[in-house]
């Protein structure tokens, strides 16, 4: 059971968006005894290196559900004790809210490398997966 988690989910048109860092919402959610008791949509900083990551803290979330991810941004939460839900499908947010509380999702790849940063040319890659620290990987 879920007693308190306050979970961002970078979204679009209400769906979640697969790319974290490009985002131009951010769904928070709070989640207390396994119910959604608040859910508000604020815009998302601009991308760059580290903007999402700062603004989720800013925000005090704990967790985050995301498609894909680089591996900074990954590692920023990590040091940040924000834990990391990577890999969730493109669906929108009250069903991957849903899915999260029962355990349901199928999580994938959430790996995302940065090949050309300077023009913000991002490919994913599905070779690696992103730099998670396992202790705060939550997958369910």
């Amino acid at each position: 059971m879920i007693s308190y988690q306050k979970i961002a989910i970078p979204t679009s048109d209400g769906r979640l968006f697969q790319h974290f860092g490009k985002a131009p919402l951010v769904t928070v959610a709070i989640v207390e005894n396994n119910t959604v008791t608040s859910k508000t949509t604020l815009v998302a900083p601009e991308h760059e290196h580290g903007s999402m990551p700062r603004f989720i803290k800013s925000h005090d979330c704990t967790d985050v559900i995301c498609g894909g991810i680089g591996g900074g941004a990954a590692d920023m939460l990590a040091e940040m004790n924000i834990a990391l839900h990577a890999g969730a499908p493109s669906l929108d947010v009250d069903t991957i809210l849903k899915m999260y509380i029962e355990g349901t999702i199928t999580y994938g790849d959430g790996s995302c490398s940065h090949d050309s940063c300077g023009g913000h040319h991002h490919e994913h890659n599905h070779d690696n997966g992103p730099h998670i620290n396992p202790s705060l990987l939550r997958l369910g």
